[in-house]
């Protein structure tokens, strides 16, 4: 019996072949990408994103902009800023 990688393929075959292995390492690099981004410490996601180019940044931010509702994501903000600033106090009259 021949090696799997002696095994000669028709063109179309090789094309299906190279499609679902280039399917397959965008799965793996889509999986290890969203794990990471959920349990990577903020100061090291951070760090990492510093590495990436004006237009790469600006390509991730449109992504994700296009991805969500831009309302709940204005929410979030809100309400994080009122928990992080002070609270003030009513004027005494």
């Amino acid at each position: 019996m021949a090696d799997q990688e002696d095994q000669r393929f028709s063109e179309p075959q090789a094309r299906a072949q190279a499609r679902a292995w280039l399917a397959r390492q965008h799965t793996d690099a889509h999986e290890l990408a969203v794990t990471l981004l959920h349990y990577v410490p903020e100061a090291d996601r951070t760090r990492a994103l510093g590495h990436l180019s004006t237009g790469e940044l600006r390509h991730l931010a449109r992504l994700l902009a296009e991805s969500t509702d831009l309302r709940q994501v204005a929410q979030a903000i809100v309400a994080d800023l009122q928990r992080h600033l002070p609270t003030q106090k009513p004027n005494g009259s």
